[in-house]
């Protein structure tokens, strides 16, 4: 969901990338296929091909972990010198991972240990785990709820982290250290209702008198804050201006002395960095970039630190070198893949480089002042790739309803079109939209097997959406339901128009938030904020999604999500009412087919019940496919492989 954090994002957004999941009863390769309009697409490629995910290498190590999906999902590891073939790799834990979350890993070398944040039976309740890869033993090291954040000391000894122990009216959050030789556990101090802790993992000072951390003013995710926290004293001392709008701003773990670190922040209206001076309480804003900072790593080139950065959006990227103490940029390149940096060691990175039609590489590139020096580390075989790649790519620009202020002309969204190679037969040829979280350039494995199928998807960027700055990503704060979805509408409008495709062969489709969007939009009763809008839907599918934002509020993991994005249940309980798709279920157009995890915890499977329930009653064309045992996401192979069929089982009755 937006601007939680980036692990939280990834989690609600990329269940559509059909990664490590949790089985219910392997199925035999015969049943690796789905049929769609006489054509039959084998899943192997998609599924066991490149069975491979959750790439995590360390140079401390010398060893890159990753998932490997079977009919389990086990951790593996080889060695970083490039001579081992992932097939190959050593199997670590004897756990199967499609059965929890697991998020963050990290090394520590003084016991050769990997630790994270997750939880057993993925029902996000969050602890810090250890894994012993020696003996495969795991170990719980903490007893809470939630655990926003963590980090260790420079001496990798003690840990703190943030935890979460109550939600909505009963907020409640607290700084804890954690002895990891003596398992000892120190309250620091706890929140109060005025500055609330959040997602953010704490920042060390280098001499381990104190961290900095982040917190939301009146649990409002628009003001996202800095604290430093005195370890000893148990006080804190707010460091940014509380008057500012800004998301989730924090620190950077390696810190430039004792008394000076950088942070991030978007307070300008896009994602720069910044430095801090604890003794003077000053700060000067180093970056001053118009489109948002993604990744950062402090790398030292001829014994000089230097911040590599990854600046972007979802249209283009580049790579720069920034002297961290005045903000110049001393070499930049751009390039066309996304960019996520996976390790770091001295002048050496470890990254992934990614597109909408490149699904994984890992490089290492070498830095310097004068360029950047790249080589591939592990990829994917040719082979598999011309066999899982099936769609054009076309970025294109449609316009909604509104006037864009900067502009005065009518608002322009950014999409990306996938063309399938071997489109249908005209009178035959379909649409999906991607109702939310759409526009980015990624691979998704989803898509291609849609395009393979021969279907057209649109992946817009609606209002909220991220990669374009704070105050776009802000337009529709408050107003979950209302223009976003118009946007979308708009979209439907437009493709429609542009290929020649029959609204009843268009649908939308999402996880999450855009699992309710979808359900909106399927049920939107023509008018919102004074702005009118209809389209006669085909079809749609919702994952993970909720139908009546109050009973959301009151029973999901995330309530303060509610409150930014769709407003006050105490105080807006009407308008609320109102933008949920439970209380227009008579008005549906379409068929829905609606699917959910029984362990969700951030979206609860209620919601899904609920909607399939009221929609019946009206005579409605639903289908409700409950996951057992699953979250928020769909996990393993037999489970990645009965979603799909699913999935085309629906859309073969789109007529």
């Amino acid at each position: 969901m937006k601007r939680i954090s980036t692990l939280l994002l990834l989690s609600a957004c990329l269940w559509l990338l059909a990664g490590c999941t949790a089985p219910e009863s392997d199925p035999g390769t015969e049943a690796r296929y789905v049929t769609f309009q006489g054509r039959q697409i084998d899943l192997q490629p998609y599924v066991e091909g490149f069975p491979y995910s959750g790439f995590q290498p360390f140079y401390e190590a010398g060893k890159l972990y990753y998932y490997h999906q079977d009919s389990t999902t086990l951790l593996k590891a080889i060695d970083l010198d490039g001579s081992a073939d992932l097939a190959q790799g050593e199997v670590i834990s004897d756990i199967d991972f499609a059965t929890r979350n697991v998020w963050g890993i990290r090394y520590r070398s003084t016991d050769r240990r990997l630790y994270w944040i997750g939880d057993e039976v993925n029902d996000e309740v969050i602890n810090l785990y250890r894994l012993d890869p020696a003996t495969r033993a795991i170990e719980k090291l903490t007893e809470v709820p939630y655990i926003f954040g963590w980090r260790w000391d420079g001496g990798k000894t003690t840990v703190a982290f943030v935890a979460r122990l109550g939600d909505k009216e009963d907020r409640l959050g607290e700084l804890r250290l954690l002895n990891l030789e003596t398992g000892k556990e120190t309250v620091i101090m706890q929140d109060n209702p005025q500055f609330r802790f959040t997602w953010s993992d704490p920042s060390w000072q280098p001499n381990g008198k104190g961290v900095v951390t982040g917190v939301l003013k009146d649990a409002d995710r628009t003001y996202g804050n800095l604290v430093y926290i005195d370890l000893a004293k148990q006080t804190w001392k707010l460091l940014t201006d509380p008057t500012k709008p800004r998301s989730y701003p924090y620190a950077d773990k390696h810190w430039l002395s004792d008394t000076e670190f950088i942070y991030y922040s978007n307070e300008d209206g896009f994602n720069n960095a910044y430095k801090y001076n604890l003794t003077t309480g000053s700060s000067q804003q180093l970056t001053h970039f118009q489109r948002d900072l993604e990744e950062h790593e402090m790398v030292t080139v001829d014994e000089k630190r230097y911040l590599f950065t990854v600046i972007g959006n979802p249209i283009e990227n580049e790579i720069l070198l920034v002297d961290p103490e005045n903000g110049a940029i001393v070499h930049q390149e751009k390039t066309a893949l996304n960019v996520s940096i996976l390790d770091g060691a001295e002048d050496r990175l470890l990254v992934s480089t990614t597109s909408a039609s490149s699904m994984f590489r890992i490089d290492e590139m070498t830095l310097s002042p004068e360029q950047f020096a790249s080589s591939v580390k592990i990829d994917m075989p040719e082979s598999l790739k011309k066999q899982i790649v099936h769609a054009r790519v076309e970025r294109l620009e449609y316009p909604t309803f509104d006037i864009d202020p900067a502009t005065g002309a009518p608002r322009m969204l950014h999409a990306f079109l996938y063309h399938p190679e071997k489109p249908l037969p005209k009178g035959q040829q379909m649409v999906m939209i991607q109702s939310f979280y759409g526009g980015g350039n990624y691979f998704s494995k989803t898509t291609q097997i849609l395009a393979e199928a021969g279907i057209y998807v649109l992946s817009p960027s609606p209002r909220g959406s991220s990669g374009f700055g704070r105050e776009f990503s802000a337009l529709n704060d408050k107003d979950l339901g209302g223009n976003e979805i118009i946007d979308i509408i708009y979209a439907g409008k437009y493709i429609s128009e542009k290929l020649g495709i029959p609204p009843s062969h268009i649908g939308v489709y999402g996880g999450s938030h855009g699992g309710y969007a979808t359900m909106r939009l399927l049920t939107f009763p023509g008018e919102i904020n004074g702005n009118t809008a209809s389209f006669d839907w085909g079809f749609g599918i919702s994952h993970a999604g909720f139908s009546d934002i109050i009973h959301f509020y009151e029973h999901c993991n995330i309530p303060d999500w509610v409150t930014l994005e769709a407003g006050d249940p105490q105080t807006e309980a009407a308008k609320l009412r109102d933008r949920s798709p439970l209380y227009h279920a008579d008005q549906m157009t379409g068929k829905l087919l609606l699917t959910h995890g029984t362990n969700d915890s951030r979206v609860p499977i209620a919601g899904s019940r609920m909607m399939a329930d009221s929609l019946r009653k009206f005579h409605k064309d639903v289908t409700l496919v409950e996951f057992e045992g699953q979250g928020h996401g769909i996990k393993g192979l037999a489970n990645t492989v009965r979603n799909y069929q699913v999935w085309f089982g629906f859309l073969e009755t789109v007529e």
